[in-house]
């Protein structure tokens, strides 16, 4: 699992294209023609990765599911990681 700071932002490829099916979104990455689907909460998850920080996804899951803030932190911590090693995500400068 990710050591990022509550505080870090991340950045999508451009290239990636996403498909936002409302309870799930579906990332496709054009260069490795991989396809990932994210389930609700990793959707909103998602969501606010593109204009928040880290702890900003995480108030997002809390908000919007019934969730501990601890398991909202993991999940979205996990959901970070495998975006990272995926390349999905990268961390901004």
């Amino acid at each position: 699992m990710t050591t990022l700071p509550p505080t870090a932002r991340l950045t999508v490829p451009p290239e990636l294209i996403e498909t936002d099916l409302t309870s799930e979104l579906i990332l496709l990455d054009p260069t490795t023609q991989e396809m990932f689907s994210l389930n609700d909460s990793g959707r909103v998850a998602w969501l606010a990765l593109r204009t928040s920080d880290l702890a900003g996804a995480v108030d997002a899951v809390v908000r919007t599911f019934e969730v501990t803030h601890e398991q909202a932190e993991t999940d979205v911590r996990v959901l970070v990681t495998r975006l990272l090693e995926s390349g999905l995500l990268s961390r901004s400068a």
